[in-house]
């Protein structure tokens, strides 16, 4: 039994669709994001948020992904990082 091996020169290109892991379901991420948000304030949290934005949105640009796909990831880890601050309870002052 003989196997033919298909010619490099014959190779067609086949199209895919890349599909990332959704940025709102990374849970560490979001909670460590959440976490240092939480200690910052003004400039210096807004540059932090940047910093995390900018370094998610180089990521997914670098593995191919279309921008729509990437602005629809970011909202959807902002979302989620967001939530974690409303859902957190205030601090009253009292430990009991």
């Amino acid at each position: 039994m003989t196997h033919e091996r298909p010619s490099l020169t014959a190779w067609q290109s086949v199209a895919c669709k890349i599909v990332p892991f959704p940025a709102k379901m990374r849970v560490g991420k979001i909670r460590r994001t959440a976490e240092i948000l939480g200690g910052r304030h003004g400039k210096d949290a807004e540059h932090y948020w940047q910093h995390v934005i900018n370094g998610m949105r180089s990521q997914m640009k670098n593995s191919g992904l279309p921008v729509a796909v990437i602005e629809s990831e970011l909202k959807g880890f902002a979302d989620a990082v967001f939530a974690r601050f409303s859902n957190a309870r205030p601090y009253d002052g009292d430990a009991a």
